[in-house]
């Protein structure tokens, strides 16, 4: 039985009608772990898994979850240097907030110091 998140993969690639080969030019991921997620083998981690969807052109909660709308309405988020831990840090918690319960993005808005009225 296929798996959800290669599932969404594969019918992205056949949207998009690019191959693994293109996509992994596109998105910077090697085209063993494309194969990999393809096949089943492994689902991609968060980090990765954003640089597909951006590369797709579909919302990155789609790919990772497949309950957000598969086109990204809105502009992509710029991927931070990945040369820190702060920068995962930020990474995962831009990636986590839209999915996130009102507390935990209380917390972010919180660490980032974001004004409730700018949401």
């Amino acid at each position: 039985m296929k798996n959800e998140f290669q599932y969404r993969l594969q019918k992205a690639l056949a949207d998009r009608q690019i191959s693994a080969a293109e996509l992994s030019r596109l998105s910077g991921v090697g085209k063993s772990d494309i194969s990999n997620y393809i096949n089943g083998v492994y689902i991609a981690k968060q980090e990765k898994c954003y640089l597909l969807a951006k590369a797709l052109n579909v919302d990155p909660n789609w790919l990772m979850t497949g309950e957000e709308p598969r086109s990204a309405d809105r502009p992509p988020v710029e991927l931070p240097p990945q040369d820190s831990i702060s920068d995962n840090l930020a990474l995962t918690l831009i990636l986590s907030y839209s999915v996130a319960e009102e507390w935990q993005q209380r917390a972010v808005r919180e660490i980032l110091k974001i004004p409730e009225d700018l949401e």
